[in-house]
């Protein structure tokens, strides 16, 4: 089947924990540190989803045991929002919990290489009202949900005041 498709913009992801479980275990200052934390993992059919980041100009890649692992990125987040463990998420949807302190950035230097967000639908001379609605919606609030960089505000990094 023919598809149309539209970019809505990029998807960042951040690895994050609770202030309480960086009080706790410390605040990882390099990548191989991750290993000795516990981490919250996402995976689906016995498949854990490995972490990859961009770190001196190369994508790299984290395999992450997880602590806990979960098939539902708002269980991850909640996890780390309990202290449960280092959380790798995208940045909009722990924008809120970030900007209300209960979860702080950790290494922010290590930002993942995005993943690209498209609207697509079946293409066709005729698009239903209700499809034309929705992806009009979606083209006017899902760039900022997905922006580039820390979401809402200023950078919320272990070691500073949220």
């Amino acid at each position: 089947a023919d598809l149309k498709a539209r970019r809505l913009g990029m998807q960042t992801m951040v690895l994050c924990a609770s202030p309480s479980y960086l009080r706790r275990r410390g605040t990882p200052s390099a990548p191989q540190d991750i290993a000795a934390h516990d981490t919250l993992a996402y995976g689906k059919r016995g498949r854990v989803v490995p972490w990859r980041f961009t770190h001196d100009g190369r994508v790299q890649e984290i395999r992450t045991g997880g602590r806990l692992r979960f098939d539902d990125l708002e269980a991850i987040a909640a996890a780390a929002v309990a202290g449960s463990g280092l959380a790798w998420l995208p940045s909009w949807l722990v924008a809120a919990q970030m900007d209300a302190g209960l979860l702080t950035e950790v290494l922010p230097a290590l930002r993942g290489p995005g993943f690209e967000v498209y609207a697509v639908w079946p293409a066709g001379r005729h698009v239903p009202m209700r499809v034309r609605v929705v992806i009009d919606a979606l083209v006017a609030s899902m760039p900022a949900l997905v922006q580039t960089g820390v979401p809402a505000g200023a950078p919320h990094t272990a070691g500073e005041s949220a």
